[in-house]
């Protein structure tokens, strides 16, 4: 059943690494969300950008906000009826050594 929110993150803020159930269109209506994926890709997303996040826990990643100003974005969930939104996970050891990306 969609679920559509805005989801704000204010300066210095994060999603925590997570996944969600089903798949995320997101559009970011301002500020600039920077994501780590899965595989240790960064991917950077301004006002105006959109981007689908995949559905499952091998698609764990984090969104945090580097900048000055919060980070606005609208979120269109996909979420299998009785599902969360978002599962939280652990922070991939990968990423904790400051490897900089998974396998590395």
């Amino acid at each position: 059943m969609p679920v559509v929110q805005t989801v704000t993150l204010p300066p210095g803020g994060s999603t925590g690494w997570h996944y969600h159930p089903g798949r995320v269109a997101v559009v970011v209506l301002s500020g600039t969300l920077t994501r780590t994926l899965y595989d240790g890709r960064v991917e950077v997303s301004g006002a105006g950008d959109s981007l689908v996040e995949e559905a499952g826990p091998r698609h764990i990643h984090v969104g945090r906000n580097h900048g000055t100003v919060p980070v606005v974005l609208i979120a269109d969930y996909e979420a299998p009826e009785g599902c969360p939104l978002a599962v939280p996970v652990a922070e991939p050891e990968w990423s904790r050594s400051g490897a900089g990306t998974a396998g590395s």
